[in-house]
């Protein structure tokens, strides 16, 4: 599999599986715009019991349509919805913080828990493709990463946050959003939690919104990041987790 085919709660038909998954490997394979991709699950499938990372509460995020928005909140021309929902409601949020090694410090991991239960299978998130070009069609289940963060809203909260920032531009056309807006509410959460090495995440409700968005560092910074979605025997929604730590390749 190529560099760039690699950087491509209730599913629509209950049970339909669009991956097979080797639970020997922990290796998932799924076809992905005509090609198949390939992912391990094994550091993630239990991480609240993972010991390589300190597990830690955002706040509760509100999901007003079920629909998830996942990507780079200063980057969101491919803020589009997951091609599957949620009931309504409100659900945590965990970043999980390696504690050894070369990403001491850093946020690997960040989820959106609909169920506190391990899933029964996983699966790549991606969007629907009819909302997508042929190039981000062989992006899917990944997404660009240009401002070192990322995050989770809900698709209505988004949209209001996105005239928000289009308010604050007109403006202030000479502004900077993260600098003039953003940036002291990451100040405050510096060091929280403890094992945290800086600034790493803020629950944030932008002015005039109803809906907020949790924004995250994404480890290593810029880059392609992958969105992994858990479900239950019955094809229900357990997890949605995007992932800054490790790479995935072709078996």
């Amino acid at each position: 599999m190529s560099l760039f085919s690699f950087f491509s709660c209730n599913k629509n038909t209950t049970n339909h599986r669009t991956s097979t998954q080797d639970e020997s490997t922990m290796i998932v394979s799924q076809i992905i715009n005509g090609e198949t991709s390939t992912f391990s699950y094994a550091d993630f499938h239990d991480l609240k019991n993972n010991k390589s990372y300190d597990r830690f509460l955002t706040g509760n995020l509100k999901l007003a349509t079920g629909k998830v928005i996942c990507v780079d909140p200063l980057v969101s021309h491919l803020a589009l919805a997951q091609n599957w929902k949620v009931p309504t409601g409100s659900y945590p949020v965990y970043i999980y913080i390696a504690t050894s090694g070369d990403f001491d410090g850093r946020v690997a991991y960040a989820e959106l828990s609909i169920n506190d239960e391990i899933p029964e299978y996983w699966e790549y998130s991606l969007i629907d493709e009819a909302k997508l070009n042929k190039a981000e069609k062989s992006l899917n289940g990944m997404y660009p990463v240009d401002a070192g963060l990322s995050c989770f809203a809900d698709h209505d909260a988004f949209q209001c946050y996105k005239q928000h920032i289009d308010t604050f531009y007109k403006k202030n056309p000479s502004g900077n959003y993260y600098n003039d807006v953003l940036e002291k509410y990451f100040n405050e959460n510096a060091h929280i939690p403890p094992s945290s090495r800086g600034e790493d995440w803020i629950n944030y409700t932008p002015e005039s919104c109803s809906g907020n968005i949790i924004m995250f560092g994404t480890g290593w910074g810029d880059g392609f990041y992958a969105r992994y979605v858990g479900f239950d025997k019955n094809g229900n929604v357990v997890k949605l987790i995007t992932d800054f730590i490790q790479l995935g390749s072709e078996e």
